[in-house]
């Protein structure tokens, strides 16, 4: 189970200001360095991009006069490098709830179809409060891990195994209580948010809501699934943060832990403070640092490292206003040491997704609303991608078009290019040249 949005949304502003972290249980202030310089806008196809639209089968029940609905945080997810496309995760909205599904890649990575194929369930005698449509299919879980061997690890409540040829086996299960009836939403819960390989150690990072309170989580598996075992994260100043764990980056045996959430994600004071983690050893031992003064609602979308420097990623809100998204970008050369970058040049938009592309620069994509014309008009979002240059300042964006269905999660694959993806359409760079990424 993903964290759901209501708990997770949040919006931003925020005071400079810089300090060390110490040992296990430091502080840091966020400071801001000036003026970015990124440039405007331009079409993503300026950065290398060509897009295909409605390449993605839709993740809903459609027909002649419904075109289907996704909620936000449903439907295409993930996508992992598999072969020379990817494998996409999500879910589907088979007309009564949300099912598992994934998407196959095509030859080219030119179209993402779900696989196997949905399929219209006979439940024509069956009460309508007892209908629950197609079941879904494909390797469960919120998040897939790629192994050596060419297998895939679904981490979900219980993570399951997918064999190069196909067969599936069951694994471990998280031992959390997961609700498994949204409905309730004041039950117990937990969130699988992140999962990646470190070496020959699978860590899987998330929170869970015990009697309303949250806590962040790390498991860890020495045998690729089999078992997993609890990893202590410290405290900080003496007490455990109320958010998730939202994303894991790996450099090496450097791994880097982000909460999801900064702690004014719901009243919206004008400073608040986020969590993050570091381990040296793969994940094994963490040390705890805390970075405050913190634009309210910020959140933390993804962490990489890329181009030397640690890159934590996200949103925040415009100054005054609520759930009006600006990008977030933290960075730091020890991940320790954390600063707020100026994305004043970045314009408007939250950071959902990130990759490294193969020239080992950053690639962002992000979206954000259009003005409605009429309150109770539909959301159209517009999506963007910012391509880094080596530095932690300096972007360029491209333009993704304007939807209902605005881009969800991008990934490098194993020729370089990179692809990017929603829930309709996907954008695929051009091979990269030696030495050089997709850029121009």
């Amino acid at each position: 189970m993903r964290t759901r949005g209501g708990r997770l949304a949040v919006v931003a502003s925020l005071a400079a200001g810089a300090a060390l972290v110490l040992g296990g249980c430091g502080r840091i202030s966020a400071a801001d360095t000036g003026p970015g310089t990124g440039t405007g806008d331009t079409s993503a196809a300026g950065l290398g991009f060509k897009e295909y639209a409605g390449a993605v089968d839709y993740p809903s029940v459609t027909g002649p006069h419904n075109k289907g609905y996704v909620a936000p945080r449903e439907g295409l997810r993930q996508l992992v490098p598999l072969g020379d496309c990817a494998l996409g995760e999500g879910t589907f909205a088979n007309g009564y709830r949300y099912v598992n599904v994934n998407w196959t890649g095509s030859d080219g990575c030119t179209r993402l179809s779900i696989t196997p194929k949905p399929r219209t369930a006979d439940q024509a005698d069956v009460p309508y409060s007892m209908r629950s449509g197609w079941h879904g299919g494909g390797l469960p879980g919120d998040v897939v891990v790629p192994w050596d061997d060419g297998s895939l690890i679904g981490v979900g409540a219980t993570l399951t195994r997918r064999a190069p040829d196909g067969e599936q086996f069951r694994l471990a299960t998280l031992p959390l209580t997961f609700n498994t009836r949204p409905e309730q939403e004041t039950a117990d819960d937990a969130s699988v948010n992140t999962a990646v390989k470190v070496g020959s150690l699978l860590l899987i990072g998330g929170g869970r809501s015990v009697d309303h309170v949250e806590s962040p989580y790390v498991f860890a598996s020495d045998d690729a699934g089999e078992t997993v075992r609890r990893v202590p994260l410290p405290a900080i100043d003496g007490r455990q943060p109320s958010t998730p764990v939202g994303d894991f980056g790996v450099n090496g045996t450097e791994v880097v832990a982000f909460g999801a959430a900064a702690t004014n994600a719901f009243d919206f004071r004008p400073s608040g403070t986020i969590p993050f983690w570091r381990s040296a050893d793969g994940g094994e031992h963490w040390t705890s640092g805390e970075i405050t003064g913190m634009p309210s609602g910020s959140r933390v979308r993804s962490v990489l490292y890329a181009s030397g420097h640690w890159f934590a990623v996200g949103g925040h809100a415009r100054a005054g206003a609520f759930y009006d998204s600006l990008p977030l970008v933290l960075t730091s050369q020890d991940a320790v040491h954390w600063t707020r970058t100026d994305t004043s040049a970045m314009g408007n938009g939250e950071i959902i997704a990130a990759t490294v592309d193969s020239a080992h620069h950053p690639v962002l994509v992000g979206s954000a609303p259009q003005p409605k014309s009429k309150p109770n008009a539909r959301t159209v979002l517009c999506g963007s991608v910012w391509v880094g240059d080596g530095t932690t300042t300096a972007w360029k964006r491209g333009d993704l078009g304007c939807s209902e269905d605005p881009p969800r999660t991008a990934v490098t694959l194993a020729d370089g290019r990179v692809l990017i993806a929603g829930n309709r359409d996907l954008w695929v760079s051009r091979s990269p040249e030696p030495g050089r990424g997709h850029g121009p």
